[in-house]
């Protein structure tokens, strides 16, 4: 005989991908430290006696520290494991995202031209935390394509048919991926082009505009370069 469902099967589903989603942000946030604290020991032997290099250091380490501490007392508060969304200007929240790829923090090629037009969007329903934390896998990911000779694009508009909707485009001039890798691997986890990869920030990325009524769509030539294409319901749309 079948058990028959009842009405908490779809909650109880719901709740197991909101945990793997959380479980995979916090392993992408300890592994970008990790990849942080790499790069300081590859070049510390080197460069110790560099005054400028002792002062990125210092910058470095304070980022990290206050990266790791921050992690550690949202993910202490949140043993529920639950969005908490809050209404946001999002274009604030991606200037935000923006700011923290400065130098300071080892995580911008350097050279890398960054351009920004960010137009007059919606408010949108969102954690704070969790959107952060996914632009900024999205924005990482196109600085590290574009490369220390590249250029990366961020603008936030309005789709012309729905204008309740706040998009964000991340736009780069990178080697671009083939429609092959884009359908069978680009957002599965553990699967990434870069050697140093663990293939998860742009899988968690799409969970968490997923679970905040989003979608990302990704646009991409071998050679010419890679278009994300985030979109978000604005916080006065109709559920």
């Amino acid at each position: 005989m079948k058990k028959r469902p009842n009405a908490s099967d779809g909650t109880d589903v719901t709740s197991r991908h909101i945990r793997s989603t959380v479980d995979s942000v916090l392993l992408h946030d300890m592994k970008n430290l990790g990849f942080r604290l790499g790069l300081l020991l590859g070049n510390l032997e080197e460069h110790y006696g560099d005054p400028d290099f002792k002062r990125s250091v210092v910058d470095l380490l304070h980022g990290t520290l206050d990266k790791l501490e921050s992690t550690l007392e949202h993910w202490s508060a949140r043993k529920e494991k639950l969005f908490i969304k809050v209404s946001l200007d999002l274009n604030d929240l991606v200037g935000e995202v923006i700011r923290a790829t400065r130098l300071r923090d080892g995580s911008r090629p350097a050279g890398t031209r960054l351009e920004t037009e960010l137009g007059a969007v919606p408010r949108v329903w969102g954690d704070p935390h969790f959107l952060r934390d996914a632009f900024s896998s999205v924005v990482l990911n196109a600085l590290e394509a574009a490369g220390p000779t590249g250029s990366v694009r961020i603008r936030t508009l309005v789709p012309a048919r729905r204008r309740t909707r706040a998009v964000v485009e991340i736009e780069d001039d990178g080697p671009g991926m083939s429609a092959a890798f884009i359908r069978s691997s680009l957002f599965r986890p553990f699967r990434s082009t870069r050697t140093d990869g663990v293939g998860l920030g742009l899988y968690t990325a799409r969970q968490i505009v997923r679970f905040h009524g989003g979608d990302i769509r990704v646009s991409s030539t071998p050679g010419k370069g890679t278009l994300v294409r985030v979109t978000l319901p604005g916080a006065d749309e109709p559920s």
